[in-house]
């Protein structure tokens, strides 16, 4: 039986705006657009027929959650798993700051591929893209297995989808806050596999 996970980001915030790289380090609300954006995507995941919700505890990701199931009403959950990665020392940094001091690393990171996924920013708690796949996707295919539901929202974070893509060999896309990629699961052959963005 084939499931449907539709796997967003959270919606802005002040520290988006200022270009600030946020990580596990900071738990920002939501700013008046992020809500906005939050309720725009609300449609867009009840056009998609979302029966559950799983977010990340971070303030962000679950008031996305939220105000989305507002007008979905449908189970809403938090799992620790689907919190943002630990970027280490580039946390609370500018983009400029952390393009000065690391720029290879950053593009690494920001842009994880194969042969750059296992690389990380100094800090004894800093994840790669590769660590934060295996811990997002071992937790999708723990639902997909057990879960009732066929179609399953996500809410987590920018550094969490595009280790999960990267994983699941979609590279370069845009992440803008609250995008939706469609991430489909197959019982046969237990795999998840990169659909689209919606």
């Amino acid at each position: 039986m084939e499931k449907i996970f539709y796997v967003f980001r959270h919606g802005e915030t002040e520290l988006n705006v200022k270009n600030i790289w946020q990580g596990t380090g900071a738990n920002p609300d939501l700013n008046a657009r992020g809500c906005e954006q939050a309720v725009e995507l609300s449609q867009k995941l009840k056009c998609c027929g979302v029966e559950k919700i799983y977010s990340s505890p971070f303030l962000r990701a679950e008031h996305t959650a939220r105000i989305a199931n507002q007008h979905l009403c449908v189970p809403l959950e938090l799992n620790d798993a689907f919190h943002e990665c630990c970027f280490g020392e580039a946390e609370g940094h500018t983009m400029d700051e952390i393009g000065t001091k690391w720029p290879q690393l950053m593009h690494d990171v920001l842009y994880p591929t194969p042969t750059t996924w296992d690389s990380k920013y100094p800090g004894n708690d800093s994840e790669s893209k590769h660590q934060v796949f295996n811990r997002v996707s071992a937790a999708l295919l723990e639902i997909a297995r057990t879960s009732p539901y066929q179609k399953i929202g996500i809410s987590t974070h920018g550094g969490v989808m595009s280790s999960l893509l990267a994983g699941l060999e979609s590279y370069g896309l845009g992440l803008p806050n609250c995008c939706v990629a469609q991430i489909n699961y197959d019982s046969q052959t237990d795999k998840l596999t990169f659909i689209k963005m919606i």
